[in-house]
C-alpha cells in the first residue's frame, strides 16, 4: 500500500477533473462522519456550510468569484 506522500504523489499527477472529483468525494466523505464533531482540528459546521454553498453553485443558484475578485470585494475589510 501507498504511503500519504506517494498518494498525494499520485493525486496531483492526474488530470485536474480527475481531482476535482477525489476532493470532492474525501471532502463529502467528512460531512456525515460521526468522527468529525469529536475532533477539535475539523469544524463540522463549517463544513456543513461548506456543503450546503457548493450545492448552491452546483444548482446555478449563485455564482462564485473568483480569487482576485474575492480580493477586491474584501479589501481592507478586516483591517
Amino acid at each position: 500500500m501507498s504511503t500519504i506522500i506517494e498518494l498525494e504523489k499520485q493525486i496531483l499527477a492526474l488530470p485536474a477533473a480527475e481531482r476535482e472529483r477525489l476532493a470532492t468525494a474525501a471532502w463529502e466523505s467528512l460531512v456525515g462522519d460521526p468522527r468529525v464533531a469529536g475532533n477539535r482540528n475539523i469544524d463540522p459546521e463549517g463544513i456543513e456550510i461548506a456543503a450546503q454553498r457548493d450545492a448552491e453553485i452546483e444548482s446555478g443558484k449563485v455564482q462564485p468569484i473568483g480569487h482576485a475578485e474575492f480580493s477586491r470585494r474584501t479589501d481592507g475589510v478586516l483591517e
